[in-house]
């Protein structure tokens, strides 16, 4: 029979925990949507306010390519984000390129994670853990800054936490539909992003604990039951490999790729393993106070209760991957990067909602306020710039001052600047011609283009030439007029044009090259 016996040990953990609180109905259902609505309204306000950056132009022109060029585009670069480009891939023939068009599928994968948080909070601890935990979710400046953006980690966030969720409900009642769920959740969260596959080693550890724990309440355990907690085990462990094997072509697909995919990164110090609030969170004042009262979530030395159980488990989860990250990053390559990491916020969500939980409701309401108001400044930042580039201030250069005939240069192309993609975004195809352009991106199945070999000939009959420089991404040294081009293309200009205007915007040089008579 595929819906094997409860092992008493995982049933009545949850059980009890459950009805610590006996609510009823309206309780029960208020404690996730209130902090949904909440989470909702706040990932949402103003969430095109500020402009996109390198990565979600990335996102956009894989998006913007047909599916087979989606596909050879991943066997070159960026496979990890295979599954995500083809989702918004199709998303945007749907709702079109807008950046709010963009953005909605972080906006609504956020707003689901609040409620994933209480429902999870809830099943756990209760409640009032459920109200608590989905409302934090909403004051976090992280939440805001990855629910607005075209990337995946917004859905990583989301099924981790259902992961964890659907793992909690098989444990307490083990169906073969409830293990698939599970094993869906893994599948797309590691389409999300590869990284949060890592939250795995947090319930290879919860599994084998909960159904090995003595129930010092109950009887003595019989044989039948000893062997459902061997086949939740081997549930589990089925279930992960299933999801994982789902996964599995896509890394060793992307693994050829790493080189190229995170040479932008140097490893991470020592120091790093320290610093949790600073690496994961926008605002490391926020971040240093959800996890100060998720500390307060772990029950005395020798605690046993079903509630301690699972708050040592969690945070285990939220710990494990945070390590194995940084080991990675050393042994590796280098990769530990804060926003990867963002999966494991949810759960320090539920583990300080379970905190709060043990304060007077209105007391516990006040500290999530202030925590909000704590936060205000940030999330009032994210809303205006979520990188350093001005992209758009040169793209209304271009659009304001060029001419029919104009030319522009990018540089450096080949970096993760992405400002020609950026241009084509804003300009939908007006504006100076790419006039070293030779084979681009998409017919190169990458990233980048090709530049032209020559590039003097390139210049000819362009009548004037638009050089845009990016600053340098890794020191942040200000770009020059013309430090950042090849050799070739600088000699090019010098001989051909003069220097007529020049302008600064945040992370870029433009000038402008007239024609020498």
């Amino acid at each position: 029979m595929l819906g094997h016996p409860v092992p008493q040990t995982v049933a009545g953990a949850i059980t009890r925990v459950r009805g610590a609180t006996a609510p009823g109905p309206l309780a029960r259902t208020l404690s996730w949507v209130v902090p949904t609505v909440v989470t909702g309204l706040v990932v949402w306000f103003r969430a095109a306010a500020a402009p996109p950056w390198r990565d979600e132009f990335a996102s956009w022109d894989a998006a913007m390519r047909t599916a087979p060029q989606i596909v050879a585009l991943g066997h070159t670069i960026d496979a990890v984000m295979l599954p995500y480009y083809l989702f918004l891939h199709v998303w945007v023939g749907w709702f079109g390129d807008s950046v709010t068009a963009l953005r909605m599928p972080s906006m609504l994968a956020m707003t689901a994670t609040a409620a994933a948080t209480a429902l999870l909070a809830r099943r756990l601890y209760g409640n009032r853990a459920a109200l608590l935990a989905g409302l934090l979710v909403a004051t976090l400046p992280v939440v805001s800054r990855y629910g607005q953006e075209a990337r995946g980690y917004a859905l990583a966030a989301l099924f981790a936490t259902l992961a964890t969720l659907a793992l909690v409900a098989a444990l307490a009642r083990p169906r073969w539909w409830r293990w698939v769920a599970y094993a869906g959740c893994v599948l797309l969260l590691g389409w999300s992003h590869q990284v949060g596959l890592l939250l795995l080693a947090g319930h290879a550890v919860a599994v084998p604990v909960l159904t090995a724990r003595g129930d010092p309440s109950g009887p003595r355990l019989g044989a039948a039951v000893a062997a459902a907690r061997r086949t939740s085990v081997l549930w589990w462990a089925g279930a992960a490999a299933a999801g994982c094997a789902g996964v599995l072509p896509l890394a060793l697909l992307g693994a050829p790729q790493r080189g190229s995919q995170l040479n932008w990164l140097s490893r991470a110090t020592p120091d790093a393993l320290a610093e949790l609030p600073t690496t994961i969170f926008i605002s490391s004042l926020v971040g240093g106070a959800l996890c100060a009262i998720a500390v307060f979530a772990l029950p005395r030395r020798g605690a046993s209760a079903p509630a301690d159980v699972w708050s040592r488990l969690l945070w285990l989860s939220v710990l494990l991957p945070y390590g194995l990250l940084f080991a990675a990053d050393q042994l590796v390559a280098p990769m530990f990067v804060g926003r990867y990491l963002v999966f494991v916020v949810p759960l320090l969500c539920v583990l300080a909602g379970r905190a709060l939980a043990g304060l007077r409701l209105h007391t516990a309401l006040a500290v999530v306020l202030v925590l909000a108001l704590v936060g205000l400044p940030a999330q009032n930042e994210l809303r205006q710039r979520h990188s350093g580039l001005d992209y758009l201030a040169v793209a209304d250069l271009l659009r304001n001052w060029s001419v029919p005939g104009d030319g522009v240069v990018y540089a450096p192309r080949q970096g993760w600047h992405f400002t020609d993609v950026a241009m084509r975004y804003y300009l939908h195809g007006a504006g100076p011609r790419d006039v070293l352009l030779q084979s681009d991106a998409v017919h190169n199945a990458s990233l980048w283009p090709t530049e032209c070999d020559d590039p003097a000939a390139c210049l000819v009959g362009t009548p004037r030439v638009w050089v845009v420089s990016g600053d340098d991404l890794a020191t942040g040294r200000r770009a020059g007029t013309t430090d950042q081009l090849s050799e070739s293309v600088r000699d090019a200009l010098r001989a051909r044009y003069r220097q007529a205007e020049r302008w600064r915007f945040d992370g870029f040089t433009v000038a402008l090259f007239l024609a020498r008579r």
